[in-house]
């Protein structure tokens, strides 16, 4: 190789050594910006990741204070003091409470005396049937909102009084209803009112039967076992099933 070619030999690897330096490709034209922007966005990469770490950082910072104040705090595990309204609103869905009920079936005659004319009866004017029916008496607590609720703290105790139970209902299954031995006559005649007014008088007398045989005992005690329960259940949701629960009903 003679002098001349070594001469342009080593300009030429300047030439492509200065080109590669300036960020220009071997071969590629001058001022070419395809290497130097990808050298700009690598230069930039790790400050831009840096500021979005960040940034999620602070939003998870920001949403676990959000829920922590929603639900007093994470440390407790969300879990709230149970007091007097909280037990109460516990009761919120129930405004009726049946608790006992007395099945009954019985036979009623009912007799109308003769008509009387200037004080004396008119013999075979007199009207009468029997009727054998069946029918259900409730009873229970008819507004539980009235309960009064009492929380001690230092004792770990909840004390809840219940409004006394009563009858809810008594009534008469219309399709048990069977009649015997009615009186067919054209003078003084059955009438729909008639029977009406003693299944009436009957579904009464069912009613104080069902509470002579202790129906309102027994709702009592049974209204007792199902709040002290709903007690319990609110106490354990919250972390407080230490506490004690009495439930009692008012005096009449």
């Amino acid at each position: 190789m003679s002098t001349l070619d070594n001469k342009r030999t080593g300009e030429d690897l300047h030439a492509n050594t200065t080109t590669e330096a300036n960020g220009t490709a071997p071969g590629g034209e001058p001022g070419d910006p395809r290497h130097s922007v990808r050298r700009h966005r690598l230069g930039k990469h790790p400050k831009l990741r840096n500021t979005l770490l960040a940034f999620v950082v602070g939003a998870v910072v920001a949403v676990v204070v959000v829920l922590a104040a929603q639900n007093g705090g994470l440390v407790s595990g969300g879990q709230s003091h149970v007091d007097s309204t909280t037990i109460k609103n516990s009761f919120s869905d129930v405004a009726e409470l049946a608790t006992e009920e007395y099945n009954f079936a019985n036979v009623g005659k009912y007799t109308e005396d003769d008509l009387k004319v200037l004080g004396l009866s008119i013999p075979f004017t007199g009207s009468s049937f029997l009727v054998t029916y069946e029918g259900t008496a409730k009873a229970g607590i008819k507004d539980i909102s009235q309960s009064t609720v009492k929380v001690d703290d230092s004792a770990k105790k909840v004390s809840v009084t219940l409004p006394k139970a009563e009858v809810l209902s008594c009534s008469i299954d219309p399709s048990s209803v069977q009649t015997y031995d009615q009186s067919f006559n054209p003078i003084n005649q059955i009438t729909v009112d008639d029977v009406t007014t003693f299944l009436t008088s009957e579904e009464k007398k069912a009613s104080q039967e069902a509470v002579d045989g202790g129906l309102l005992d027994k709702a009592d005690s049974h209204a007792q076992e199902l709040v002290k329960a709903q007690v319990e259940a609110v106490l354990k949701g919250a972390g407080e099933d230490d506490y004690e629960v009495s439930v009692t009903s008012a005096s009449e």
